[in-house]
């Protein structure tokens, strides 16, 4: 009996065994195939929608704001949206994990969107000098360290936005940070005046400000309007 009884066992956990193998291979398949959709339209330079209706924020960057309500368009925010959708449109991409919070407040999800050939698009939107980086707590560290490095390479190469930017008025100005956030504002922003003085960065020109790794912050808008 003893020997009957442990043969028995031992089947049953053959069984078992083989059953889990194949709920995990099916469950591993559908997530990976979760991971993947079709981009369907671009809403800007840095959101897609995919065609299953998801939303999807690229993460570390950020791009020019394309005109809404009384908002005028700033200079750049058409050709960063055009160049989106040169890299995305009607491409099966890969969405991967890129932040400690899969969605942000809007809902949107935060993805480093993978090309077919692997290429994040982030990295690509940057290095050509579509968009800017856009640092964030929940970011993962080395896709931030990636993102910054390229953004530098684009700065030096004078490459996309950086041409004309760079040599505009606002590039001339004054501007303060903040370490903890790492947003920047004019010297004449009133919400400047509320950073913690341990925790003002002080930059002589627009340039030393992205340089460092710093993003402009939403309030106090002193990008160029579009021509």
């Amino acid at each position: 009996m003893k020997t009957e009884f442990s043969g028995s066992t031992g089947k049953k956990g053959a069984v078992l065994l083989l059953i889990l193998v194949v709920l995990l291979w099916a469950f591993g398949d559908s997530c990976a195939e979760e991971n993947r959709a079709t981009v369907a339209r671009c809403f800007d330079g840095d959101t897609v929608k995919l065609m299953d209706r998801r939303v999807v924020r690229l993460a570390g960057i950020d791009t020019p704001e394309l005109a809404h309500g009384e908002t005028a368009e700033q200079f750049y925010a058409r050709q960063s949206k055009k160049d989106l959708e040169g890299l995305v449109a009607g491409q099966k991409v890969l969405l991967e994990e890129a932040s400690v919070g899969e969605k942000d407040r809007y809902g949107r999800i935060i993805s480093d969107l993978r090309l077919p050939d692997g290429q994040s698009v982030s990295d690509l939107m940057v290095r050509q000098g579509s968009a800017y980086f856009y640092p964030h707590g929940d970011l993962l560290p080395a896709l931030q360290e990636r993102l910054l490095k390229l953004q530098r390479e684009a700065i030096n190469e004078r490459a996309g936005l950086w041409e004309e930017l760079l040599r505009s008025p606002v590039a001339a100005e004054n501007y303060i940070g903040n370490r903890e956030s790492l947003r920047f504002f004019p010297l004449d922003c009133a919400h400047a005046q509320k950073i913690k003085p341990r925790n003002r960065v002080y930059f002589g020109t627009l340039m030393d400000a992205f340089l460092a790794g710093f993003a402009p912050a939403r309030v106090c808008p002193f990008w160029p309007k579009a021509r």
